[in-house]
């Protein structure tokens, strides 16, 4: 805990740094990561994922990590633009304009395929799919994404409207140019069953699904139909690689084009890059935080919760665990986005004396023990460790409980099994996207089991947040979000943390193509001299 905020790491040579700092710990040995071909570079690329896929349909998908995968091989009517803004371009339309507060009108490209013998992309894919993703009866994950979303009514064989029943400001960059907005072939999906997960049935991107294998890898293939030229990659292997240090030394191997690395890495990649490497520190739009179920006997007294928030020292975890790189968060919405609050009503470095108090108000024997879940990343592993030291230092003794990343993202959700009804506090973090819609609207009531696993409900902000999606001044959502937030945090089932930031490491011979939010757009990274041939 004695690192601080600006200094400099230990100026090691990178494969002493990396052997001495990860391969004890992890018990990792040898030249490579298994299932890692040596040969980077060329007409294959070869990146790191941050986890696993469990799904790419988009009623079901559960983060970024399948999300970089469908925007490759699906379309969307728009498509975010590469260059670092929330900007948008047309993808599968050629035309879209929006009419009124309520409805927007497409046109897509003739021509477009869908692989597999499944047909042309129609206006009636583009209804099936978005109306798919509203239908009770596929309790989509993601339905909060098309906020007040109603139908698609097609004109003709190519355009259409899609039409809300209220006005929704977030519609574009979180429904249409987002994962859940991908178009997908209704005739395949149907023939299918309905539904699919790591197998789609028809893809009509510029890359095409080619095979997955469990906690390994992805592989992606150029796609012999797609209009718009030659995609820049005859295949793309995607690697699951939850752990950051095994990227790292894969990169320093020469088995990666490109990876997330840790934040305690970024120093000694910036001192030390193999030849022919780079580094960016992306900003990241990621909400880290803890939570508490407030819903637990041991955690239904507020008292008990606002003492946690108090004894957690923010400052320290990041410092820890970001090295100084991310200033502590006042909440979801990151800086520069309407809505961001500048101060928190918690400290950042927390107040342990009105911890101790809250504790004996509310009648506590100490110590209070309690359970901490936690994705088994390092990163996190780190900040739940700094954690459990603030929190000791007040009397609360915190077992923490690492687990496999699609495993923890079960535990509070009503649907797959009854453990949410165990957990006490947990470190989670969930994307955002580019409008602050979608950084809050997993807290509201109708997330609770699903999303929500803080079990927070509050009218008012129930309300705020349908307000503020169907309000378009953005100086008056900025006021609603910002409220939103100061009613999360008065709940005491928040203690936020950071907004993190996005290291990527990669090749100088690929141009990397990135996010707003740092994640890697696959279908826009290209070997250094490309240039698309039709």
């Amino acid at each position: 805990m004695n690192c601080k905020v600006g200094q400099p790491l230990p100026n090691l040579p990178r494969r002493k740094f990396l052997h001495t700092s990860s391969l004890a710990l992890l018990g990792l040995a040898g030249g490579g990561i298994p299932g890692i071909s040596r040969a980077v570079g060329g007409d294959v690329l070869h990146i790191r994922n941050y986890q696993d896929l469990s799904s790419l349909d988009p009623v079901s998908f559960v983060s970024s990590a399948e999300g970089m995968v469908m925007t490759a091989i699906f379309q969307n009517l728009l498509q975010f633009r590469s260059d670092g803004s929330w900007d948008t371009q047309p993808d599968a339309a050629e035309y879209f304009e929006q009419l009124d507060a309520t409805r927007y009108a497409f046109r897509l490209k003739p021509g477009q395929m869908f692989t597999n013998g499944h047909g042309e992309m129609t206006a009636d894919d583009v209804k099936f799919s978005f109306e798919r993703v509203v239908d009770p009866s596929m309790h989509a994950l993601n339905l909060p994404d098309m906020g007040p979303f109603s139908h698609v009514e097609v004109h003709d064989r190519y355009s259409g409207v899609l039409v809300l029943r209220s006005p929704y400001a977030a519609f574009i960059p979180v429904a249409v140019a987002g994962p859940t907005g991908v178009i997908l072939s209704r005739h395949a999906v149907t023939a299918g069953g309905g539904r699919f997960t790591t197998n789609p049935p028809a893809c009509s991107g510029p890359y095409r699904f080619k095979s997955w294998q469990a906690q390994r890898k992805t592989v992606l293939e150029r796609n012999p139909l797609w209009p718009a030229g030659k995609a820049p990659f005859s295949q793309i292997h995607v690697y699951a690689m939850t752990d950051e240090k095994a990227a790292e030394m894969a990169f320093e191997a020469g088995q990666l084009d490109c990876a997330r690395i840790s934040v305690e890495s970024t120093g000694p990649f910036e001192r030390d890059m193999p030849p022919g490497g780079s580094i960016r520190i992306l900003p990241s739009g990621r909400n880290y935080w803890l939570g508490m179920n407030r819903e637990n006997s041991a955690l239904a007294d507020i008292r008990i919760r606002q003492a946690i928030q108090y004894a957690i020292d923010a400052q320290a975890v990041v410092e820890a665990a970001w090295f100084g790189l991310a200033p502590v968060s006042t909440g979801p919405i990151p800086e520069g986005m309407i809505g961001h609050r500048e101060r928190s009503l918690i400290p950042p470095a927390g107040n342990p004396q009105k911890a101790r108090q809250l504790l004996t108000d509310a009648g506590v024997t100490l110590p209070l023990r309690l359970r901490l879940d936690v994705n088994n990343a390092a990163l996190e592993l780190t900040a739940v460790q700094v954690m459990q030291w603030s929190l000791k230092k007040v009397g609360i003794e915190v077992e923490i409980r690492a687990q496999d990343s699609s495993t923890f993202l079960t535990i509070g959700r009503e649907a797959v099994n009854n453990r949410w009804r165990d957990v006490q506090l947990f470190m989670q973090s969930f994307t955002g996207m580019a409008d602050p819609y979608y950084s809050l609207t997993w807290f509201s009531s109708s997330q609770l089991g699903i999303w929500n696993w803080e079990r927070f409900s509050n009218e008012e902000f129930d309300r705020l947040n349908q307000r503020a999606i169907e309000t378009t001044d953005p100086s008056e959502r900025s006021k609603m979000y910002r409220h939103m937030q100061d009613l999360m945090e008065a709940s005491g089932c928040y203690r936020f943390i950071t907004n993190g930031v996005m290291p990527q490491i990669y090749r100088n011979t690929i141009e990397p193509a990135f996010r707003a939010d740092g994640y890697a757009m696959l279908r826009n990274i290209r070997p250094a001299a490309f240039r698309s041939r039709s």
